[in-house]
């Protein structure tokens, strides 16, 4: 515990229950901050007493109505015994002269205490990282250390102001303005009658959908290598095609040559020329091709990260993904919409 105490806000903890004694509706202003991210347990406590009877609607808090809040809940009544009106008493006479009075201020304070818990989190879960590494039984290590980590961040990922409009929508429109390209917004596909419905926007998902054999795969590489011309970075993952059969498919793209012709060697020197130009090209690109024959979020999520952090990335492009419903494409886009949503990866699946 001496460690995490080095992460501890307890001033700032302070500072809140000070406020919220004389302004008991600033805790509508700090709903994301929880009992369990105060250090001190008596602040934390107090906090959850103090929210608990704004929601109630009582405007003016005092050390009776505390001490009823704490004695009703088995889980702060060991507080409640250690605690006295007289202290109480004590907290709200110095209460004045660390209150603050607006609620700017206030959220400076609850910023504090959230960043402080964020931190303390992390530190017992990089314990817990060192305790999997250490451990020769373990297997999938970089799966439980990605989830251990991930798990805290994404805690404390909604944990943002919510502006009003009026704050934002000169930049949004300035976003918009910056987007207007080729007359679309986004990344433009390859083919102009697909870009009148839908362009491809970083953060959200986009799926092509058909009967087998029906030319899926050969949309997505058309896709990738017309976003590789752009200068975008892109992950293919690949349940069909090892890298060496997607090699074959995509140098036949590039150069022309027939794919048969190809993977057979029935091409002359002219053909080799361009297969070596095609291969030059293809280095100078930001690009990484991963088969992985059977799909699970968590083997997806692994190779993403690592390759949005080793190299960049811009598109994920997915084929084809499996879902585990019934086939139906709604099922599908849920799956994949949950994934996405979940993992906080801004790329687009396609």
């Amino acid at each position: 515990m001496r460690a995490e105490e080095n992460f501890a806000r307890v001033e700032s903890e302070s500072g809140i229950i000070a406020t919220l004694v004389k302004h008991p509706e600033f805790s509508f202003y700090s709903e994301n901050l929880l009992p369990n991210h105060f250090f001190d347990e008596d602040n934390r406590c107090i906090y959850a007493a103090i929210c608990e009877l704004a929601r109630s609607g009582v405007k003016t808090v005092d050390p009776y109505n505390i001490m009823e809040v704490l004695g009703k809940s088995p889980a702060t009544r060991r507080v409640s015994d250690r605690l006295s009106v007289d202290s109480l008493y004590t907290l709200m006479e110095v209460s004045d002269s660390i209150c603050r009075h607006s609620v700017e201020e206030y959220r400076l304070l609850v910023s504090n205490v959230l960043e402080a818990a964020m931190r303390r989190d992390l530190y017992r879960r990089l314990r817990e990282c060192e305790d999997v590494c250490m451990d020769a039984s373990q297997k999938d290590v970089e799966s439980r250390v990605s989830k251990l980590l991930d798990d805290v961040l994404v805690s404390y990922s909604s944990v943002v102001d919510i502006p009003q409009f009026k704050d934002v929508v000169d930049d949004c429109y300035a976003l918009i303005k910056s987007r207007q390209a080729e007359g679309y917004a986004g990344i433009p596909f390859k083919f102009p009658a697909l870009n009148e419905y839908a362009t491809i926007e970083r953060g959200e998902l986009f799926i092509f959908g058909a009967e087998q054999k029906q030319g899926k795969s050969m949309m997505l590489l058309n896709c990738a290598v017309d976003l590789l011309k752009r200068d975008q970075a892109v992950l293919y993952l690949d349940s069909e095609l090892n890298t060496r059969l997607f090699t074959a498919r995509i140098l036949a793209h590039l150069t022309g040559i027939e794919y048969k012709a190809l993977v057979s060697g029935r091409y002359d020197e002219e053909g080799e020329r361009r297969i070596q130009a095609a291969i030059a090209w293809l280095k100078t690109r930001r690009f990484t091709h991963i088969y992985i024959p059977l799909f699970d979020p968590q083997s997806i999520y692994a190779a993403v990260k690592k390759v949005y952090h080793t190299q960049g990335l811009d598109v994920l492009i997915v084929d084809y993904f499996k879902g585990r419903g019934e086939g139906d494409a709604f099922d599908s886009y849920q799956e994949l919409g949950r994934f996405v949503d979940r993992r906080r990866v801004h790329v687009k699946l396609i």
